[in-house]
């Protein structure tokens, strides 16, 4: 940490005994940086002088004008006990702002910025930025609440009897894909921040954000001539019983089993932003073994809120049947997908605190809102026999009874926590680190919505004419979700 000390500001006083409007300590600064510079130009001024104990020793003077009424500040240099004011009114104003060592100013004046000149010059193309604002930039690596999923894959041992063989329960079943959670990996992804403070509106700002959670993706793959046995466990409702469809079999069937899982989080966000209540004055620095200026302050937002969780889930199987009285190979597809877009109110407030060049901040955000919640189920299955072609729209998870696209609204609350430590590198840019927790209920995710009780009348070519009960069956099943971790960013502000 850069440890200064505080500049010292020598005024000279008019004959006529009148004193500046508003006095302006000026920061400390190394010898071999160039001293920031004020200018004005009323009718009447008097100069003044300001000394800092490095700049003496180096024989630098840093010369300014006083006037009576508003001062334009220049330089762009940033050290430790400058404390920038964000919006209107500034913090503290009318509580004073004395510098730790007793040489301060009397009332925090406004701290005015400079206009964008360029475009008052005629036929000149420009485009202006807000006079007060901020962006923001966080790479983010998170992790999500993985998806649930049946058991999709088993095995059994070798030499296990046909009519057992996969089935769960039996001795020797293994389950080599599902039966758990899944899509538990670390995920990158960014979030953007870029807002402004109102000129028209003391102390009200707004901000637009945008998180974007790259996609997340799973895959599972087997393949056997035989030997090991592979199969896809389902409960029979037509017989009642654990049963399961086998992928590789010795002298039935050979195959391979494809699993593939997405998942895929963004938000976007605009608020408005107000200023509630501040403060600023001294404290100690462990690190500078010194006093050091403070400040804290408490902000409100209100606005709107989007969500939009995208979740996938693909099972492929190819088949070449071994035994002479079926021949013939199936390309079999099951596809679930589901979709939930939230969209409401969002209310929050967020606390700042500053100590030296170091900071803190904390935020706590609830959306209140309709979760969209859309699903859709497909299948299909493609036979191939002595060279005639059949295709089906079933699979093995989706049959008639459960494909189709489902859509329905439900209330829910998306409440967000934040921490962020910052560390000021220049008078306008900030290094960041920090920890997000984001909690969703009420959504749909594809893993829910797999029903395992299967009537096999159903599958490809479909028994004519069926019997059994019609199942699987399609249930709306909420779940929750959450995601969590780290922002590493940056933040500029003007």
């Amino acid at each position: 940490m850069l440890c200064l000390p505080p500049a010292l500001l020598v005024a000279q006083t008019s004959s006529s005994g009148r004193r500046p409007g508003g006095s302006r300590s000026i920061a400390p600064r190394e010898a071999s940086v160039r001293p920031a510079r004020t200018r004005v130009s009323p009718a009447a001024h008097r100069t003044i002088s300001a000394f800092d104990e490095e700049a003496i020793a180096a024989d630098e003077v840093v010369e300014g004008e006083y006037i009576e009424g508003e001062i334009i500040a220049e330089g762009d240099a940033y050290v430790e006990g400058e404390y920038i004011v964000e919006g209107h009114p500034p913090l503290g104003h009318g509580s004073g702002c004395a510098s730790c060592d007793g040489h301060g100013c009397d009332d925090c004046g406004t701290v005015l910025d400079t206009q964008c000149e360029s475009c008052r010059i005629p036929r000149r193309f420009c485009i202006c930025l807000p006079r007060h604002g901020w962006a923001q930039a966080d790479y983010l690596l998170w992790w999500g609440k993985g998806m649930e999923v049946p058991p999709l894959v088993t095995t059994s041992p070798s030499g296990t009897d046909r009519a057992a063989a996969g089935v769960l329960g039996q001795p020797g079943t293994s389950i080599l894909y599902g039966g758990d959670e899944i899509l538990t990996r670390d995920i990158s992804g960014w979030r953007l921040r870029y807002g402004w403070w109102f000129d028209k509106l003391p102390g009200w700002g707004i901000e637009g954000e945008y998180v974007g959670v790259g996609t997340l993706t799973e895959s599972f793959f087997a393949q056997s001539s035989g030997n090991p046995i592979l199969a896809r466990p389902f409960f029979n409702a037509r017989d009642g019983i654990e049963d399961a469809e086998l992928i590789a079999f010795p002298d039935v069937v050979t195959g391979s089993m494809a699993v593939d899982a997405t998942t895929r989080l963004d938000g976007v966000a605009v608020r408005l932003r107000k200023q509630l209540c501040g403060s600023q004055g001294c404290g100690y620095s462990w690190l500078c073994c010194a006093p050091v200026p403070t400040a804290a302050r408490w902000d409100f937002t209100a606005g709107w809120r989007y969500w939009e969780l995208d979740d996938g889930l693909e099972m492929r199987e190819r088949l070449q049947m071994q035994d002479s009285n079926t021949p013939g190979s199936f390309d079999i597809t099951d596809r679930f997908e589901t979709r939930n877009q939230f969209q409401g109110a969002e209310l929050g407030v967020l606390w700042q605190g500053r100590k030296g060049l170091w900071s803190l901040d904390a935020l706590m955000r609830v959306g209140i809102g309709n979760v969209h919640q859309t699903a859709w189920i497909s299948g299909s299955t493609t036979i191939e026999e002595n060279g005639v072609v059949s295709t089906y729209n079933t699979g093995v998870l989706a049959q008639r009874t459960n494909i189709g696209t489902y859509e329905r609204d439900r209330f829910t609350m998306v409440p967000e926590l934040g921490l962020t430590v910052g560390y000021q590198m220049t008078k306008r840019m900030r290094a960041t680190i920090g920890y997000s927790l984001i909690y969703w209920g009420n959504v749909l995710r594809p893993g829910n919505l797999i029903d395992t009780d299967i009537n096999p009348n159903l599958f490809a070519p479909e028994v004519s004419p069926f019997t059994g009960p019609l199942r699987p069956q399609f249930q709306f099943d909420d779940t929750d979700y959450w995601v969590q971790g780290l922002n590493l960013g940056a933040e500029y502000r003007w």
